[in-house]
């Protein structure tokens, strides 16, 4: 299937995911993750915040560009501004791999239960494979936060390296951390199909457009207040299995 019609699959299934939900009265099985995330989310930003003043004093100081100068003042401004970009970046990045991580459990949970209703297949349940899925799935988003790191590095580097391609480098980091997010989200899916890692990787892999659609749409709903940080990862589990489905039926 074509790249871009994947993608728009992708996209699209939040809507979708947004009404199977409703349809069929799931909300009891999400409003403990749901709550969970906006708390990651409150206290990751708390520390954010706090320490992004102590971060801005000290290097105003070692700039030496404190002062009540016109030009000091300006400059202040866009250090402050530049700065804050920086720290807002790292923050939904380490929000999204402490979903990823410490979430595991909910995610693998909650997957299964939308895989049983809308494939009509059951899974029997074990503590064992359980156990299982939820290690699957914090070593995939491990290596992923390695593999995104390694490539969003060497983005920067060439951006320096060549400055009419720092135009991109945003647009390029948005789209490598949207395609990992979205990676986690289908291979939980296909842990419920009892395929293996490697198995998974590849089938994944051949659905790039589909992948980068659940990833970018989740890192779009974060900039949602309340509600964006409340259901994006919810809604990314279910929407990623329901399309994943769509375009590779088993």
């Amino acid at each position: 299937m074509h790249f871009f019609k994947e993608f728009g699959i992708g996209i699209g299934h939040y809507t979708i995911a947004y009404r199977f939900i409703k349809e069929h009265k799931l909300w009891y099985w999400l409003i403990i993750p749901c709550l969970l995330n906006l708390i990651a989310f409150a206290v990751v930003g708390y520390f954010s915040w706090t320490y992004t003043g102590d971060l801005l004093e000290y290097l105003l100081v070692k700039m030496g560009v404190e002062g009540e100068n016109w030009w000091r003042i300006m400059l202040q401004g866009l250090i402050s501004i530049f700065v804050r970009l920086i720290i807002v970046m790292l923050y939904l990045k380490l929000f999204r791999y402490i979903v990823l991580i410490l979430f595991a459990p909910m995610l693998a949970f909650i997957s299964d239960k939308i895989q049983e209703i809308n494939t009509g297949r059951k899974k029997p349940f074990t503590f064992n494979q359980f156990a299982r899925d939820v290690v699957r799935g914090v070593v995939i988003a491990v290596k992923n936060l390695f593999l995104e790191i390694v490539v969003t590095v060497c983005i920067l580097l060439i951006s320096v390296a060549v400055p009419v391609l720092a135009i991109v480098a945003p647009f390029l980091i948005y789209a490598v951390e949207s395609y990992y997010f979205g990676f986690a989200m289908l291979d939980y899916r296909n842990e419920f199909m009892l395929l293996s890692a490697k198995q998974s990787r590849q089938l994944i892999n051949n659905h790039r457009g589909l992948v980068l659609g659940i990833g970018a749409m989740f890192n779009l709903m974060l900039f949602i207040p309340f509600f964006g940080v409340l259901m994006a990862p919810v809604l990314s589990v279910v929407a990623g299995g329901l399309a994943f489905n769509q375009v590779d039926p088993r």
